[in-house]
């Protein structure tokens, strides 16, 4: 995905600094938050988040450039970018993800939500299974019985 991609100039809306919106909204185009913003943020073309952008969001997006901070989930279907200096907390649903140095990410991504829930277990829980021949950690009582034949 091209560079210029994530920094779309052609901007139809804005939430500028200094700007709070809660609620839903949804953009023909691209929109740029330097604002903050809180729940439901529907874009057919770009999200770029400012540095100074705050959202606590689920977003539906073509592509997202961020370097703010944001709480919640992106679903982005062509990439989303990561700048430095930016703050993630979530789940990103994407193809293409590209993270800079000096990023903080505590979250999860999966390439769709139907990739995500193909892998949770029965219960709704993730499961994580290790590779066939991993090693495994010995167990206390393994350990134990180390520690006991050495002595």
């Amino acid at each position: 995905m091209a560079k210029s991609n994530y920094e779309d100039t052609n901007v139809a809306s804005i939430i500028a600094a200094g700007c709070s919106f809660d609620g839903s909204i949804s953009v023909k185009g691209s929109i740029r938050v330097d604002g903050e913003f809180k729940g439901k943020l529907t874009v057919s073309e770009t999200l770029v988040v400012g540095k100074s952008g705050k959202l606590d969001a689920e977003v539906e997006t073509q592509r997202a450039a961020i370097a703010g901070n944001i709480k919640g989930e992106v679903n982005a279907q062509d990439g989303v970018k990561l700048q430095a200096g930016s703050h993630f907390e979530g789940n990103i649903y994407t193809k293409n993800l590209v993270i800079e140095e000096g990023v903080y990410f505590d979250g999860g991504c999966w390439r769709s939500v139907e990739s995500r829930k193909s892998l949770q277990g029965q219960s709704g829980k993730m499961t994580a299974q290790k590779p066939s021949g991993a090693p495994q950690a010995p167990s206390q009582k393994d350990q134990r019985k180390e520690t006991a034949s050495t002595s």
